[in-house]
């Protein structure tokens, strides 16, 4: 019995995460999937599209295009990322004692390092981004 009740304790901790990442994509896929054949079916009866639709439609479009603005705040807060995880890192590393302190030999300075780099990739990519917002 108490073996079930853990297998049964697993799957419903997995369960939930798996359903919090994945129901909210499943819905939106679903209400497009709807948007499209309402759209298919006012075309084939000849029916003109009304442009709140269309915009409407393709807003989700527009919202993933890349931005200057965008780029500067996700390099910011990559960067921010990898300075946080270098300095726990840093802070964690230390010991009290004079002859114990080894301030470098830390591997989560090595993961801070990729975050860090993610952010200066940003940074770079916002000089170059000819769209303003």
């Amino acid at each position: 019995m108490e073996e079930i009740v853990a297998i049964i304790a697993i799957l419903s901790t997995f369960g939930t995460i798996a359903a919090i990442c994945v129901l909210p994509s499943y819905f939106k896929h679903r209400s497009q999937k709807d948007m499209q054949k309402t759209v298919r079916t006012a075309i084939g009866e000849g029916q003109s599209l009304p442009a709140e639709l269309i915009e409407v439609m393709t807003r989700d479009v527009k919202k993933g295009l890349p931005s200057k603005s965008r780029d500067i705040r996700r390099g910011v807060l990559w960067i921010a990322a990898g300075v946080g995880l270098a300095l726990m890192g840093q802070f964690t590393s230390l010991e009290i004692g004079v002859d114990n302190v080894v301030p470098f030999n830390n591997g989560l300075l090595g993961v801070a390092c990729v975050p860090f780099v993610f952010g200066i990739a940003y940074l770079i990519l916002s000089r170059f981004n000819k769209i303003p917002d």
